[in-house]
């Protein structure tokens, strides 16, 4: 910017005392006028914050006034426990606590002592015994689900101090849950049930640590068997146990009365093998059950041990339901059982041995032949087997409604067996293939188009398929499903419960999922 002609001449030449007195006049006025509206500022920015401050003060009225009208404010007391007792069977134990400080309303409806069912104890605590005493006071008469965590610095002394709270309302327990870090802390509060449980359902041991051994100065406790502790004449309702553990009890003994028998045996760093004698005795003393889970470890110390007598047989002549994840050895126990009733059959590995088709097929084959089970559904996870065993195994399985195959190299020429009206199995109407690398989308395709005229399908006695689940299956490509779709109606669905995929993480990646249902 160019400065007036007399500003030049001005600032050229040495300022006069009068000029030098204006400029600090006009210094001193424009100095008061800034500390004017500095003022002016500080007096603004302070009504702001009255203003804020009320605005807050607005707001939270608001909120209070949304708290009354809202609809969790107006739910009935009878709906409030119910969702405050999902929360609880959800595994939010201190739920009763949490929920009781957000209203009146609500504080009400935590006192219902359903809400209070569940009691968790963690032995850690040094005032365990008076939190567990008013968790029991504020269930009332409620039926109660107990777990009881244990690490392995507790004493057993202070275990049966609070063992002695619990069993004095022993009579509402309906499940019991143990989780410690020895053995033999489990065996001290199991041992403290020595009185009648009318209304026990289910029990739980469940050894979480690594320590396999009591340290020094732990007690180490002489362990009862738990067939004995919770005989029929003390748990007459027992029907279902989870057992998981570091090692097969020597001498395994199992309430006789169970249902329902989970079995999970992590990697061990004892010296005891995993031995096919030791579980074929222990099932040998359930002849009830009906749904039997072996879980074995893949990495074990030891071999997996082979039965003795090749012979052995377990009849189980209610099983329904039968799951078995382990290493591929394991699977030579099934020719072992014989389970006439067999509905459901689940057997899983994450062994990366590559073609698995030997160690499965024979004894597979040789399972169905000696049981002749009315099997509804096959689930072979990381298991495969030969076109020739799929040959065999298919025509051992009239009434199969459903096949679950994951990492399986199966081909379209035994998917061909299954087309047409006088394919194998002809009661099956779901099929779920993933990570199947030999699979082709128009064997899919193909299998389902046979199987779409129902009038002639009925005459023959055969089902159409109505459930087609395909996940990271390379050669299933996009026309497959658009003809899919074409042929049959199709529509998404979303398998919440029983998918293994979706509990172990695998078979994630939406990409390249395709679930779709078809119904003619």
């Amino acid at each position: 910017m160019l400065l007036p002609e007399a500003e030049r001449l001005l600032f050229r030449a040495e300022p006069t005392a009068e000029v030098i007195r204006v400029a600090h006049e006009s210094i001193r006025a424009r100095s008061a006028d800034i500390e004017s509206l500095e003022d002016k500022i500080r007096s603004l920015l302070t009504q702001i914050s009255t203003l804020r401050h009320e605005q807050a003060k607005h707001k939270t009225a608001i909120e209070h006034s949304w708290g009354i009208v809202t609809l969790a404010r107006r739910l009935p007391e009878d709906i409030l426990i119910k969702i405050f007792g999902h929360c609880v069977d959800d595994g939010w134990t201190r739920a009763p606590v949490v929920v009781s400080h957000v209203c009146s309303n609500w504080r009400r409806a935590a006192l219902a002592p359903k809400v209070w069912s569940h009691v968790y104890v963690r032995c850690d605590d040094v005032h365990v015994s008076n939190r567990t005493r008013h968790w029991l006071k504020m269930a009332g008469h409620a039926y109660l689900h107990i777990i009881v965590a244990v690490s392995w610095r507790v004493p057993a002394r202070k275990i049966v101090e609070v063992m002695n709270v619990l069993v004095e309302h022993s009579k509402q327990w309906r499940s019991l849950s143990v989780e410690t870090d020895l053995d033999s802390q489990a065996d001290v509060v199991f041992g403290q049930c020595t009185f009648f449980m009318p209304e026990l359902r289910r029990i739980s041991s469940r050894t979480v640590g690594s320590v396999v051994a009591p340290p020094d100065g732990v007690d180490a406790i002489e362990s009862r068997p738990l067939g004995e502790i919770f005989s029929a004449d003390k748990a007459p309702q027992l029907n279902a146990v989870q057992y998981i553990c570091g090692t097969i009890p020597e001498i395994p003994h199992l309430p006789s009365q169970i249902t329902a028998l989970t079995l999970q045996v992590r990697t061990s760093i004892e010296v005891q093998p995993l031995s096919a004698s030791t579980i074929i005795s222990m099932l040998g003393r359930l002849p009830h059950l009906q749904h039997l889970t072996l879980s074995m470890p893949l990495i074990y110390e030891h071999p997996f041990v082979r039965a003795q007598d090749p012979e052995a047989t377990v009849f189980l002549p209610d099983l329904t339901t039968f799951t078995m994840y382990g290493p591929t050895d394991l699977n030579e126990m099934l020719p072992h059982f014989y389970t006439p009733r067999l509905r459901d059959l689940h057997l899983r590995s994450l062994e990366d041995l590559g073609y698995r088709q030997q160690p499965i097929g024979p004894t597979l084959t040789r399972f169905l032949e000696l049981s002749t089970p009315p099997l509804e559904l096959l689930e072979l996870h990381d298991l495969d087997l030969s076109p020739e065993a799929f040959a065999t195994t298919f025509a051992a399985l009239p009434t199969l409604r459903e096949l679950r195959l994951h990492e399986s190299s199966i081909s379209d020429t035994t998917v061909a067996r299954l087309r047409g009206p006088r394919g194998l199995c002809p009661r099956l109407v779901r099929i779920d293939f993933r990570w199947c690398s030999m699979l082709h989308g128009h064997a899919l395709v193909d299998l389902v188009r046979s199987r779409c005229t129902v009038d002639d399908l009925a005459i023959q006695g055969s089902d159409p398929i109505q459930e087609v689940t395909v996940v990271n299956c390379c050669f299933v490509m996009e026309d497959d499903v658009m003809e899919l779709a074409r042929t049959t109606v199709c529509r998404v669905v979303m398998r919440e419960r029983e998918d293994y995929c979706r509990e172990r993480g695998c078979c994630m990646n939406n990409k390249y999922r395709t679930r779709l249902r078809f119904a003619t």
